[in-house]
């Protein structure tokens, strides 16, 4: 197999320093020793791509044959992504056989960790491309990050949550750091209100991108005026962050994605479900939500898509996602029906 490089890997730099996340960093190592594929998954903005460049950064050398990193968000050919692979590895193209044969040939006795990122839009394909290549390759090592399973045999997934947002007079949380220290690198000597900042965490979820999107409204903004605003956080949240792999964001790209990534009947019960502020149940939800349009209600699929949060038999929405089902409900025309019914269906005995 002729190859065209010898470079060990392509890790992008960071810009910007990773607060926290010490825990996950641990025991996504621990299981990329344990399994050929680890899926990261976890809500738009959670910070999925930069735990995993930060991940392949630290294991370079544990890798023989490198550490490399394949963006995939601007592709929409899941045809292609054995080229995309391919060509980051450095391999000639070859138009006989197969992409995925030259991969898993390639890869056989290759000792590499791979970063598949932004598979969201491509789970069928990646799925199927892995399940070929990695029998073939059993010293070859997936990180994937995605906001739902690829589903493949031997898969491990680790959900990777918001970041601590402070309680009651705590100021030490994780969601607060990353802000200051957002907040000082934009502002030197920046003052800062703690109550403040820590109000506006706990809005945010402790989404990290939405908590950076914050901190650099503060050349316009006090921290007490951002936090009075996010009643329009999608729109307040706009501009100027930028991803590991170099990709702009906002908050509304961010969640929209999800958003264009859920089937009718999911986005339609994302939005009725926006009326629930808090846990609700299966019952309430069809209680609420369940009509000649929306007869299954399709709930473990928004959990696996990273729109709801389960919890035994319970669910609910960060803030932030029921605020953009919210929009949604609104555009819908329903927003009033579906208060109605939720309003009735709390007096029920």
């Amino acid at each position: 197999m002729a190859e065209t490089r010898t470079r060990r890997g392509n890790i992008p730099a960071e810009t910007s320093s990773l607060v926290g996340r010490q825990a996950e960093l641990d025991e996504i190592a621990v299981l990329i020793g344990r399994s050929p594929l680890v899926t990261l998954t976890g809500v738009a903005g959670v910070g999925k791509t930069r735990l995993a460049v930060r991940t392949a950064d630290r294991l370079q050398d544990s890798f023989a044959d490198g550490v490399w990193v394949v963006e995939l968000s601007a592709e929409q050919n899941g045809d292609l992504i054995g080229h995309d692979i391919a060509a980051v590895l450095g391999l000639r193209e070859q138009s006989v056989r197969s992409q995925s044969e030259v991969l898993a040939e390639f890869l056989a006795d290759r000792r590499l960790l791979m970063v598949l990122d932004t598979c969201d839009h491509l789970v069928d394909a990646c799925a199927a491309l892995l399940r070929r290549v990695l029998p073939e390759a059993p010293h070859v090592r997936v990180l994937a990050t995605s906001r739902q399973p690829l589903g493949l045999p031997g898969e491990r997934v680790l959900p990777i949550e918001p970041l601590e947002v402070p309680g009651a007079g705590d100021t030490g949380a994780d969601a607060v750091r990353l802000f200051t220290e957002r907040a000082h690198a934009l502002v030197p000597g920046l003052t800062l209100d703690p109550v403040a900042v820590a109000q506006v965490c706990g809005l945010l979820d402790g989404i990290p991108l939405a908590i950076e999107l914050a901190a650099r409204r503060l050349r316009a903004l006090s921290v007490q005026q951002i936090a009075e605003r996010l009643d329009d956080r999608f729109g307040l949240l706009v501009g100027g962050s930028r991803t590991p792999l170099g990709r702009h964001q906002t908050l509304r790209t961010a969640v929209g994605w999800s958003h264009e990534l859920c089937a009718a009947e999911e986005r339609l019960l994302w939005a009725r479900l926006s009326v629930f502020d808090g846990w609700f149940d299966a019952e309430d939800a069809r209680a609420v939500c369940a009509d000649g349009r929306l007869t299954g209600l399709p709930l473990l699929k928004l959990v696996d898509r990273s729109i709801l949060i389960a919890e035994g038999s319970r669910y609910r929405m960060l803030d932030t996602i029921r605020d953009y089902g919210r929009e949604w409900l609104r555009r819908l025309g329903e927003e009033d029906a579906l208060i109605r019914r939720h309003r009735d269906h709390g007096r029920s005995p």
